[in-house]
């Protein structure tokens, strides 16, 4: 009979959602690997000095007809490489030339290559009209570093878009910021794989990782799992991709 007693130190929810994660592997492998991240991670899961959710950021419209995300000073679309973004620059003005690029610029002045099949370089002039970024929807939004987790989702959302709807609940009710970091913004619905509830809404950081979280206590990421702050609403994660939820009208007729 298999110990597994990394795995059994974990909650019964949280051993029960790592089950359903890895179906082919036993108790044991899970336990061993749990085991292996251990050594890894140490007392605690790493979490980075990032706070780029805490900037206050508004969506500014270029000449391109796209809108462009400033955080705090900063155009996230200065830099194809959003980590060497200088957050300490002056805000632009109306007329600011950006340049724009797939390419990563990096800090001691060379620049990546440009692989093919990717957009050519082009500028963009800042006008004065501003929004809201959360008003944008992403088709409107610029490319560059669109997915890196800087743009608060939409909020305008269609009525099949279940997930969207879901996500922009659990902002009204507890905020826009990750619930497990609490830096950066909130992108991803997490879901329980056992019972297919949502637990919460994660950064693309978190939500990337925190299954990996092998501490029964003490880490951040162990906090989250063990306390999902959204499990009492009992909102359940459509699996296998969208799905209109809209309620039927009364009388209509079943599909």
């Amino acid at each position: 009979m298999t110990s597994a007693h990394h795995l059994y130190a974990l909650p019964e929810h949280r051993r029960l959602d790592l089950k359903a994660r890895f179906p082919r592997l036993t108790e044991q492998q899970i336990s061993d690997q749990l085991g292996r991240t251990l050594q890894l991670r140490g007392a605690a899961c790493a979490r980075s000095d990032k706070r780029r959710g805490h900037l206050p950021a508004v969506a500014i419209l270029g000449s391109d007809e796209r809108w462009h995300l400033r955080l705090g000073t900063a155009m996230i679309c200065s830099n194809a490489a959003r980590m060497f973004i200088d957050l300490d620059v002056p805000a632009p003005t109306p007329g600011t030339v950006i340049p724009h690029s797939f390419r990563t610029r990096f800090p001691n002045g060379s620049v990546g290559l440009k692989r093919p099949g990717y957009r050519p370089d082009w500028d963009v002039v800042l006008t004065g009209q501003e929004k809201r970024p959360d008003l944008v929807p992403r088709a409107e939004r610029c490319p560059i570093n669109l997915d890196q987790g800087d743009w608060a989702p939409c909020s305008v959302v269609s009525r099949s878009d279940w997930k969207g709807r879901k996500r922009n609940l659990y902002i009204a009710a507890a905020g826009p910021m990750c619930r497990a970091c609490g830096d950066s913004l909130g992108q991803d619905l997490h879901y329980d794989r056992y019972t297919e509830l949502i637990t919460g809404l994660l950064c693309n950081e978190c939500s990337s990782h925190i299954n990996e979280c092998p501490h029964p206590a003490g880490c951040y990421q162990a906090d989250y799992l063990n306390a999902p702050p959204a499990a009492h609403l009992k909102e359940r994660y459509y699996v296998g991709g969208n799905r209109d939820d809209r309620k039927r009208a009364v009388g209509s007729p079943a599909a």
